[in-house]
């Protein structure tokens, strides 16, 4: 039959079917199959539940011999009974009976000690678990007493207590178990003093202990409660560093309240002490409450009297805590946290989060009497918990997170940068020509009043809304720096700061930012020393560009550079900060170097397109002189000799030649494409004097070839003209090489006739730079270049009635480029021209005056007139 069926068999119907043998088979396989059940039962029980069989067997032997042991009691109980109720048998005993009954009270006090061990062992463990040490280890010593008393017993019997051998056993594991618990206390965080002189009084006890000794293994405790807390995992650092400087001011003031002796009063330590080894303490057996028994009287009385006692003398001295022990304390604590925490710090990315933290630290209380405390332990004047051990560690890590926010920034610059630049070359967007977007009025321009980057003001500075926009986003940058570093650096928010009073003479608020100037010095250096990154950077990213990207993108990137100094407030007030200014002004200057290295690419181009035109003024053939050559100026000069006047004619140059106006116009123009007005000046006077000495090398070899007088004459006053208007009156090398320029053409011509024409060609010189400073305005090097020709002086007739020439003056400040117009006459300098008689000084002065009766309409009439007038006549001749 198959076994799956043994178990579904309906009797009756077995009984009705099957022969006696097949049930008597089946019967079998039952037995079979129900012995194989219980041996898989008991092989699963007893892996199971070993324990709790081997349990169960040792309760079952106690209970066997708990029995006994009070079936015993109860006969000695009785026996005990019967001869108090019969005393007078006790005269009649003999010898024998004697010996019986010392042998039977020598029994009752082995078993009254033996039974005080099990109670004791029962007592120190409730003791325990109540938290009480001290109490726990004194009962331990009590019992270790009672377990001596018994080891002197016969060994007849000793050999009849087995449990004796378990007892001392146990005992031993319970000295054990006592400084587990006396070591989890003291390496508690959190502890009350008498808790503290409780466990370290078990401790002196149980080890026998000198004040000096103790107070290292407390020192050393209360450094693995520190140790704890380094390695405990919180939920934030905040509230471990919080838990550390609680343990530290607990553990100070343990010190204190413990071992120091006050006022000739022992510490708290030594004062509990005393009352447990002191002469007038009390039993330490008075102190149990024991079961009512008969057996209470045969407890010996060195038992009943026991106190523990020391081999060492009790003091307490003020001077057990020196000076030195406090010194390696401090050290070794501050190694302790410096190493512990510096894992922990990682988690902290932000300064506002050390703000944080040194809040959460700074709230916690001191005792009332610290100043008192640390005056007894030796330890410094105004010692403080978290300006001794974790201020340097926090202003180690803010320093990190300084520098690391700076390095993320200056990588943001870069990355920002290198976008913004693909994207002005991918745009079609060129810094080449802003005339359009400078000179185009747009509703937006004017902002609001506050606002510093009003598009009019970008505008005048040549700033395109790509740097603008480039320069907010590295200016935000630094903005959510300064405001990440303001609370922690001086408590208030950015926004508040101009409000926080710097000049506060209270101790406590300069402790608190103790560390204010160190790390303002230090984010100042970072700040300034990563600009050169920027530089090499911007540098780097052009160096592989040619054409007209290298171009475009160099004339953005210098603009950049510029735009910096002025937009990037934020980013100033870092590199400012402590009121030190030196270091923006490096940084402005490395700024400024960097942006003249990239303007020279557009100069060096500039440079290449004008060679085809600057090569044309070589050209001296007859034909393209008449080409060239502009209209001449007719002068009647007179001659007297003591007969009569001789008149003549002279022809002397007016003007530039074509060529060289052709040149002129073409720098001019590229000088407005980029707003000459915003070039740096460096780069401006370089452009100038680059292309100056081009063109005079030009006619230089001119100067050479066999010239006409006509030829000599106009390139005479081309030289003289560009030497006037564009070189610099600092650079004498340009100055000397015009100079060697024109004495080589004033030797080709006839000395008489350069006598006749050298002052008049001179004033034509000076008066075609007059005329014409409008239209080259932007190739004047600076705004006084003109200043000995008396081309800003004003005449009283430009007083009385002015003109628009003096809205174009350039001022000595940043000036725009002037009104490309020219003017025929301005008043030159009086030693060029004649003055007028009385006479006519008078007439023309009655002239200009206008009439009183004359109306204001009429005026204005009369002034547009003859603005109109002039524009169609006279300025454009």
């Amino acid at each position: 039959m198959n076994k799956s069926n043994l178990t579904n068999l309906d009797v009756d119907k077995l009984f009705e079917e099957s022969s006696v043998d097949n049930i008597i088979e089946i019967e079998r396989l039952l037995d079979a199959e129900i012995e194989k059940k219980r041996n898989d039962l008991r092989s699963m029980v007893g892996d199971r539940y070993k324990d709790i069989l081997a349990a169960s067997d040792a309760i079952k032997s106690m209970q066997t011999m708990s029995e006994k042991i009070v079936s015993n009691i109860e006969e000695i109980t009785q026996t005990c009974g019967s001869l108090i109720e019969a005393p007078d048998s006790l005269l009649c005993v003999t010898s024998s009976n004697i010996k019986d009954e010392s042998t039977k009270k020598e029994q009752r006090i082995l078993l009254s000690q033996l039974r005080l061990a099990f109670f004791l062992n029962e007592e120190i463990w409730i003791t325990l678990d109540k938290g009480n040490s001290l109490e726990a280890t004194q009962f331990y010593l009590l019992a270790q007493h009672v377990i001596m008393g018994i080891n002197l017993s016969k060994k007849e019997y000793l050999q009849r207590l087995p449990l004796f051998e378990h007892l001392k056993l146990n005992l031993s594991a319970l000295r054990i178990i006592i400084f587990q618990k006396i070591t989890e206390k003291l390496e508690s965080v959190e502890i009350t003093t008498k808790e503290t002189c409780q466990n370290l009084n078990a401790l002196m006890l149980l080890e026998n202990q000198s004040n000096e000794q103790l107070l290292n293994v407390f020192i050393e405790h209360r450094k693995t409660a520190l140790q704890t807390l380094i390695n405990s995992q919180f939920s934030n650092v905040r509230k471990q560093i919080a838990a550390m400087v609680r343990c530290l001011i607990t553990t100070i003031q343990l010190l204190h309240d413990c071992f120091i002796n006050i006022q000739n009063k022992d510490g708290l330590l030594l004062g509990e002490l005393n009352n447990i080894v002191g002469e007038n303490s009390a039993s330490t057996l008075s102190k149990l409450e024991l079961p009512v028994t008969p057996l209470i009287s045969y407890i010996p009385n060195i038992t009943r009297e026991f106190t523990p006692t020391l081999n060492l003398p009790l003091r307490s001295d003020s001077k057990l805590i020196n000076k030195k022990t406090v010194d390696n304390w401090i050290k070794s604590t501050k190694e302790s946290i410096e190493i512990g925490l510096n894992s922990s710090l990682q988690h902290v990315t932000t300064i506002k989060g050390l703000y944080l933290i040194r809040e959460e630290a700074l709230k916690i209380e001191l005792p009332t009497a610290w100043s008192k405390i640390c005056d007894d332990l030796n330890l410094p004047d105004y010692f403080d918990i978290w300006y001794n051990f974790f201020q340097h560690i926090v202003t180690q890590r803010a320093e990190v997170l300084l520098s690391k926010i700076v390095e993320n920034n200056i990588y943001g610059m870069k990355k920002s940068i290198e976008e913004t630049l693909k994207n002005i070359t991918q745009s079609g967007k060129s810094e080449l020509d802003l005339r359009s977007y400078v000179w185009h009025d747009d509703s937006s321009d004017i902002g609001k009043i506050g606002d510093e980057n009003r598009v009019l003001k970008m505008k005048t500075k040549g700033f395109s809304p790509e740097i603008i926009n480039l320069c907010e986003k590295i200016d935000k940058m630094y903005l959510e720096l300064l405001e990440d570093v303001s609370q922690y650096l001086y408590g208030v928010e950015l926004k508040d700061l101009s409000s926080i009073p710097y000049l506060i003479n209270d101790f406590k608020f300069k402790r608190k930012y103790s560390d204010k100037e160190k790390l303002e010095n230090h984010l100042r250096i970072e700040c300034t020393k990563t600009t050169t990154d920027i530089s090499r950077f911007v540098e780097e990213c052009l160096s592989s560009e040619t054409n007209e990207n290298l171009v475009t993108k160099s004339i953005f990137a210098a603009r950049f550079l510029q735009a910096c100094c002025s937009l990037c407030s934020n980013f100033k007030k870092c590199c400012e900060y402590n009121n030190v200014a030196t270091d923006w002004v490096k940084v402005c200057d490395n700024f400024t170097k960097t942006s003249h290295k990239l303007w020279i690419n557009w100069i060096n181009i500039c440079v290449k397109e004008s060679e085809t035109l600057i090569k044309l003024l070589n050209n001296t053939s007859p034909r393209s002189m008449i080409e060239n050559l502009s209209r001449w100026d007719d002068i009647e000069i007179q001659e007297q000799t003591e007969e009569k006047v001789f008149k003549s004619q002279i022809k002397i140059p007016l003007k530039p030649s074509v060529p060289l106006t052709n040149v002129l116009v073409k720098l001019n123009k590229d000088l407005s494409k980029v707003l000459s007005h915003t070039l740096p000046k460096p780069a401006h006077v370089q452009f100038i004097e680059t292309h100056v000495a081009l063109i005079l090398k030009e006619y230089e070899q001119i100067s050479l070839l066999n010239l006409n007088q006509v030829q000599a004459l106009q390139s005479l006053l081309d030289v003289r003209f560009l030497a006037t208007l564009c070189i610099p009156r600092e650079n004498t090398e340009l100055v000397t090489f015009g100079q060697n320029i024109c004495d080589t053409l004033r030797s080709k011509i006839d000395p008489f006739d350069l006598d006749v024409f050298y002052s008049h060609l001179q004033n034509n010189i000076k008066k075609s730079i007059i005329q014409s400073q409008t239209l080259f305005g932007c190739l004047l090097p600076s705004s006084s270049q003109l200043i000995n020709l008396g081309a800003y002086t004003k005449g009283k007739e430009s007083e009385v009635s002015p003109s628009l020439m003096a809205l174009s003056t350039p001022s000595t400040s940043t000036w725009f480029p002037l009104l490309p117009i020219t003017v025929p006459s301005q008043k030159l300098p009086e030693s060029l021209t004649s003055k007028p008689s009385p006479k006519e000084k008078d007439s023309k002065q009655k002239k200009s005056t206008p009439k009183r009766s004359q109306d204001a309409t009429s005026v204005v009439r009369q002034g547009a007139a003859s603005l109109f007038g002039n524009l169609t006549t006279d300025w454009f001749s």
